[in-house]
Parts: structure tokens; C-alpha cells; sequence
């Protein structure tokens, strides 16, 4: 076999000798800090103090010596930022023989450190690799941050979508609490700039009374917010003693020993500012951006009211005149049916218009259609507009169930009063028993009829003469 030359490689030999000096070269210029110890141990074998055998420049820096400073010297009588652990450390690796791999928080440099603490010549010595591991370890925490964020916002939006409105929303308002550890959560929707309605969760563990919708309005709080508000959507306030001198009497009668910390975001729909979601007295010690999660979760629950208004605008729709927003024919038949599965008494109130065609050919239907709303308003304003409908296109009915007679006789008279300026034909009738309901209103209508008839008798004779 021909011989293979190495010529032009580089030359290795594993029986190549490398002194003790060689070797610690080496480790000197180790981008990790790097330190021998052998330990010191009284008569029973307890280790007391560790002998500097070598350390390289990194390790110098980190306890603020320089290596000749350190090596020949003991490690309790140079280092002064130490960690009492590294006693019981050097112990396993130098007399136990064991590998150890751990990372640990110096507060006085505030990074994080991982270091191994090994076994090398023979027992009695050891190592310690020290590797600043702090940018992985805030990695760390922010991809656990964004993690539990993440399935914070995804279990709140499972929440709200799952069930009815007010329970959807009550539901992710405890998720949200519990998980930043609240004293409580809550929605304030506003309509036109007005309180409308109010969905919260309570931690029953919280140690103070919160303050109530009332004093809300009485301290105009929801200015604040709109101020808060003004350049974000989201506002976290650490420390309410800050408002103190913005809003000396809001801080000392409302927060003051009671809200010490809240979030507060702007609920939206595009433009218009319809509610407040809101957390009081949040944890300090969290493992996620309560920022990040309250401005999220505020658009679940924004777009799941925006959902819901427009649900109750449609029903709304489905069972109101357009017109005059009392109940259409069929609201009335819902009405009916329950009416006569019950057993109340009722009254029924009949009211027709008369001579509208008249009054449409003489002042236009424009015209026609305001006597018509303004009709509905006395009559909704007389019986209750939730117990009014109208049925065609100048009747109206009403069925208000639970009224004693003569109660009910005199909201007919009253509202016979109120149209004295037009001419309206009204037929009533009052039952004991609802079931009947449908033969009640027959009767009311032919009552009302009648009163028709009479009129268009007089009106054509007058018209006649």
C-alpha cells in the first residue's frame, strides 16, 4: 500500500503532550467565564472555602477581580457578590463526583446565569462554566407571556360567542378577572353618551367595597376615561394616587382605599364609542401583557354588542310599526297566544281615525302620517306603548292584561281627552278571564264600529244639509 503523506495538513497526533499550561491557555480564552477551584474541607470532610487555581478575564469581570487577584486565593476572601450555593455545588462536583447544570437569577447584576459546575483531575476539584443565558431566558418569558395571552383572548372569545349576550359576556368577564387576578371586571355600555347598562364579575375574595354605577355618573368618571382615552384605547393605571391632583375629590370619595390600580379600554363600534370595559385591581405579578389582553378581549365583546344590537334592532323591526313604533299585527299575535294560555283579567281598547282619507286628499299624506304618529303617541302614552299596536292604517289596539275595570275605563276616557282635537272613534271592552281573548276583542271592535257608524252618519248628514 502506498504510503499517505501528510504533507499540507495539519499535523495531529493523539499521543501529542499538552502541558498543564497549554490546557489553561486554552480556557483562558473561553468566551464564557471559566474558574478551577480545589475545595477546602475541615477534618470531616465538610467543605469551608474554595482555593482559586485559575480563572480567565471573563470570570474576573463578572466578580470584579482581575485573575492573578484571584488565583492562589480563596473564594470567600475575594468574592463578594458570590452565592452561598456554590459551596454545596463545588461539593458535589469535587468530592461527589457530579456533573451539575443550573440556572440561577443575580439580582445584583439582574441577568440570568447558567453555569456548570463539573469534576475534573481528581476528587477534590472542580470547574465552573458561568454562560449568561439572560436574552434567552426573557425570550423565554415573552414567548410564555404571548402564550398564555394568546390563550387567555382565545378562551375569552369562546366565551362570549357560546352563550346568550349577557351570560357570554359575564363568563369572559370572570375568565379575564381570575387569570389577572382582579378584584373586578366590567362593561359600562353607553348609548348617545349615557350610562345604559352595566355586565360585571366580582372576585368574592376582594377586601373593599367598590364603587357603583351611581357614583360613576355623580363623579362624571366616564369623562376621566374619555380623557384617559383620548390618544390610545387602552389606558393602565398603576397608581390612582397619580389623580390625585387632576381629581382631588374623584381620588379621596371613590378610589382612595378601595381601587388603587385599573385598565381601562374604549369599547367601539368603527367610530362610534358605545361602552367601557374596565379591571380593578389587577395583580402586579402577572405572566401576561394585561394591556394586550384587555384591548383584545374589548373587541370580542364590542363586536359581540354590535351583534346584538343589531339582533334587537331586527326583532325590533319584525314586530314594530315602522311608523309609529308600537307593536305591528304580528307582536299582537304573539300577544294573543299567551293571553290565552293565561287566566287575568284584560282590557281591550280599540281606536280608528276617522275621516284620514279626507284629510290625506285635503292636506296630503305627509300630513296624514303626523296625525297618525301623533295619535299613537297619545294613545302609547294613555295604555303603555309596550301594550299598544297598530294594526292598519289609522287603527290601533290596545290589550293591557291585569287591570282592574275601572282602572281601565278610565285610561280610555283619559285618552278620549287627550284626542278631543280630532276625530276618533274608540270601542273598549274589560274581561275577568283572558282566555277568551279573541271574542273580548271581536266585542271591543264592534263597539268601536259603532261609535264609526255614528260618526259617519253625522258627518254625511252635516255634509248633506
Amino acid at each position: 500500500m502506498d504510503n499517505i503523506s501528510n504533507e499540507g495538513k495539519i499535523g495531529y497526533s493523539s499521543s501529542e503532550d499538552f502541558t498543564p499550561s497549554d490546557i489553561l491557555y486554552m480556557l483562558k480564552d473561553l468566551p464564557d467565564a471559566c474558574c478551577i477551584f480545589k475545595v477546602l474541607t475541615d477534618p470531616f470532610g465538610t467543605v469551608k472555602d474554595m482555593l482559586f487555581l485559575f480563572a480567565n478575564e471573563k470570570y474576573g469581570q463578572m466578580v470584579g477581580k482581575t485573575p492573578p487577584e484571584l488565583v492562589g486565593s480563596t473564594f470567600f476572601r475575594t468574592v463578594t457578590n458570590r452565592d452561598e450555593d456554590w459551596i454545596r455545588y463545588s461539593y458535589q462536583a469535587a468530592i461527589l463526583r457530579q456533573s451539575l447544570i443550573l440556572r440561577t437569577y443575580n439580582s445584583q447584576f439582574d441577568k440570568w446565569f447558567e453555569f456548570w459546575a463539573v469534576p475534573v483531575y481528581k476528587k477534590g476539584f472542580c470547574a465552573f462554566v458561568i454562560h449568561d443565558v439572560t436574552a434567552a431566558k426573557k425570550n423565554e418569558e415573552n414567548t410564555e407571556l404571548t402564550f398564555n395571552t394568546d390563550k387567555l383572548i382565545i378562551d375569552c372569545a369562546k366565551a362570549v360567542s357560546s352563550a346568550e349576550f349577557g351570560r357570554g359576556i359575564r363568563r369572559a368577564l370572570k375568565i379575564v378577572g381570575q387569570a389577572i387576578g382582579a378584584d373586578r371586571v366590567y362593561v359600562v355600555e353607553t348609548r348617545d353618551g349615557q350610562f345604559d347598562d352595566f355586565h360585571e364579575w366580582l372576585n368574592s375574595a376582594r377586601t373593599s367595597d367598590l364603587p357603583d354605577k351611581k357614583e360613576f355618573e355623580k363623579y362624571d368618571i366616564y369623562r376621566l376615561w374619555d380623557y384617559q382615552l383620548k390618544e390610545k384605547n387602552v389606558r393602565v393605571v398603576n397608581d390612582t394616587a397619580t389623580l390625585m391632583n387632576s381629581n382631588e375629590a374623584l381620588y379621596h370619595e371613590v378610589l382612595a382605599g378601595r381601587v388603587s390600580r385599573y385598565v381601562v379600554v374604549g369599547l367601539k363600534n368603527k367610530r362610534e364609542h358605545i361602552g367601557y370595559l374596565v379591571a380593578d385591581n389587577y395583580s402586579n405579578d402577572l405572566s401576561l401583557d394585561i394591556a394586550d389582553v384587555m384591548e383584545t378581549v374589548a373587541i370580542f365583546i364590542a363586536a359581540e354588542m354590535r351583534n346584538k344590537a343589531l339582533t334587537d334592532e331586527m326583532m325590533y323591526m319584525g314586530s314594530h310599526d315602522s311608523l309609529t313604533g308600537l307593536g305591528n299585527r304580528y307582536a299582537l299575535n304573539q300577544a294573543l297566544l299567551l293571553l290565552s294560555e293565561m287566566s287575568t283579567s284584560v282590557g281591550v281598547c280599540y281606536s280608528d281615525i276617522n275621516g284620514l282619507k279626507v284629510y290625506n286628499d285635503e292636506f296630503g299624506h305627509t300630513a296624514g302620517d303626523e296625525l297618525i304618529k301623533d295619535i299613537a303617541k297619545h294613545f302609547s302614552s294613555v295604555f303603555k306603548k309596550k301594550f299598544t299596536y297598530r294594526i292598519g292604517g289609522d287603527e290601533f289596539i290596545a290589550i293591557i292584561p291585569e287591570i282592574d275595570e275601572d282602572i281601565f275605563a278610565s285610561m280610555v276616557e283619559k285618552f278620549r281627552q287627550k284626542c278631543k282635537k280630532v276625530s276618533i272613534s274608540i270601542g273598549s271592552k274589560w274581561a275577568g278571564d283572558s282566555k277568551h281573548i279573541n271574542e273580548i276583542i271581536k266585542q271591543a271592535d264592534e263597539s268601536m264600529y259603532f261609535s264609526k257608524a255614528e260618526y259617519y252618519r253625522t258627518h254625511e248628514r252635516r255634509h248633506n244639509t
